[in-house]
């Protein structure tokens, strides 16, 4: 049985811990920080762009996954639920911090050349939070849906998501 993530550390909103937080949690939704993961991060100077030490970055992670496994029990799964993701998404209100945050994200969940669920997840509740244009969520859709996805009205209500013929995640609204 999974226990909910109910409480984490507060940081001040849109600050540079609050944006890296996000980062960090779209680097570990899938379950695992690959490698190539956190190469392209580097490559970006990420921590820079945020405007953290690289000491600093490593602790916003290291404290993300701290109350993460501190919501659980041994042998359980933690949940990480969308309540949590829009309070975490909700200390980032500036739009030029979202933006970034948004790259970063992008360029980390894109690294491995394979999307799972949890950074789909991730994403879309970025995207529908935050709002994006036009322009950009159309540079976004291949990343997050695949190269084959059917385009449906933002805010519409989806179905459980299933495997198409390649593997891919597809998701139908109801």
């Amino acid at each position: 049985m999974s226990k909910h993530w109910s409480s984490t550390r507060r940081y001040p909103r849109n600050s540079p811990h609050a944006a890296a937080r996000i980062v960090a949690l779209a680097l570990i939704s899938s379950g695992e920080v690959k490698p190539s993961e956190v190469a392209v991060l580097e490559a970006m100077q990420a921590h820079e762009q945020l405007g953290l030490t690289q000491q600093e970055w490593h602790d916003v992670v290291d404290e993300l996954c701290t109350d993460l496994l501190a919501s659980t029990t041994r042998g359980t799964d933690c949940l990480i639920d969308s309540r949590m993701i829009e309070r975490l998404l909700g200390d980032v209100d500036d739009v030029r911090l979202q933006r970034l945050v948004l790259r970063l994200c992008t360029a980390a969940i894109n690294a491995d050349g394979q999307i799972d669920d949890g950074e789909s997840f991730v994403m879309l509740a970025a995207i529908d939070q935050w709002g994006l244009d036009p322009d950009g969520q159309e540079l976004l859709e291949p990343l997050l849906y695949g190269l084959d996805f059917q385009v449906v009205r933002r805010g519409a209500r989806w179905a459980q998501p299933g495997r198409n013929a390649k593997g891919r995640s597809t998701r139908t609204p109801l």
